[in-house]
């Protein structure tokens, strides 16, 4: 297959699979290990973070019009795509041209400045996610089961996780951050589990969010829709529609009163 059979049969797929690794392995075919596109002169995005991005997009379900591929010189490839969907990382055209090596897409950069400028907050914005679920994780996995005060470390993971501004809206009233260290600390303390399920971004600063909650008293699943600042968690509030794309765990109790409320749903 040609390059641009290659670049439209991988693009073509955009909107109609929603499943990124099933995409892959034509990821892998249309460009090359050393990819790098030279955003601005001082920032690069290389092929694993272009694979982020694009996973973020093609789980969005944004659909992708390829409307100009050409053979600019030899070894030069140039081309015009089209994202449109409901997700706001890539919503734009771009317009890039790129050298290949071993007949796959390697190096080069978008062509105007509007197309450098949406790579460039796709890119952004990949990161800071990047780096919320990796802080969400990194805490998270501290609540073990094992009963235990909040120490230095989980305050540490606490820090770099929620934004100074953070406010959680779960409950009938807002917690501000203190308010919310103090739950965090009462988890802690009665030996609460805590599982980050999913973590999906849904715009440049949105996403949702399933986690799983266990101590002796409760075992639920959780759903919020979140909103970050830079890398960090600014707030967390309910987001019904998420509820559908979860799956309830195997033996799970679903505890409905009231006062459980945060912990069912707490991020």
């Amino acid at each position: 297959m040609t390059i641009e059979e290659n670049f439209r049969g991988f693009y073509s797929n955009f909107g109609i699979e929603q499943d990124p690794s099933k995409l892959r392995h034509l990821f892998d075919e249309l460009y090359h290990d050393d990819f790098k596109n030279e955003l601005d002169g001082t920032h690069t995005l290389d092929k694993v973070q272009l694979w982020k991005l694009q996973t973020i997009v093609i789980k969005n379900g944004t659909v992708a019009t390829v409307l100009m591929f050409k053979n600019a010189k030899p070894n030069v490839v140039e081309y015009k795509i089209h994202f449109k969907g409901t997700d706001e990382l890539v919503g734009k055209t771009v317009h890039c041209a790129y050298e290949l090596m071993d007949g796959k897409i390697c190096r080069g950069r978008a062509v105007d400045e509007s197309s450098i400028t949406t790579i460039s907050k796709a890119t952004t914005a990949t990161a800071n996610f990047n780096q919320v679920q990796k802080s969400a994780q990194a805490l998270f996995t501290l609540f073990d089961g094992v009963p235990k005060p909040f120490d230095e470390e989980m305050n540490k993971a606490f820090e770099a996780l929620y934004h100074q501004d953070f406010v959680h809206n779960m409950d009938g009233e807002p917690l501000n951050k203190a308010q919310w260290r103090e739950r965090l600390n009462t988890f802690a303390e009665t030996g609460t589990r805590i599982l980050l399920l999913k973590f999906e971004p849904k715009d440049e600063v949105h996403f949702e969010a399933g986690i799983r909650v266990i101590n002796k008293n409760i075992d639920v699943v959780g759903y919020s829709r979140g909103t970050i600042s830079g890398s960090t968690l600014l707030e967390i509030k309910p987001h019904e529609d998420s509820k559908p794309s979860y799956a309830m765990m195997p033996g799970q109790k679903v505890v409905l009163a009231e006062e459980h409320t945060h912990i069912a749903i707490a991020q």
